[in-house]
């Protein structure tokens, strides 16, 4: 899966999109399933995203495989 950093709410965050059975949120793995890798799929570094709540808006800094 991809490494992500993304910014919301003045917080930076780095993590892995994953397969369900790998996802473990308290390692930075996310599954490709989730709300948040849903709301980035198909995004660019620069982007900003208005994801539904509790998400809220969202900027992809960097992606990397």
């Amino acid at each position: 899966g991809s490494s992500v950093t993304i910014r919301r709410k003045d917080r930076e965050q780095t993590f892995r999109i994953v397969g369900v059975d790998e996802a473990d949120a308290s390692k930075g793995l996310i599954s490709f399933r989730s709300p948040m890798a849903q709301a980035i799929l198909g995004a660019r570094p620069g982007d900003i995203i208005d994801a539904p709540e509790p998400l809220g808006e969202i900027e992809v800094e960097a992606i990397r495989s």
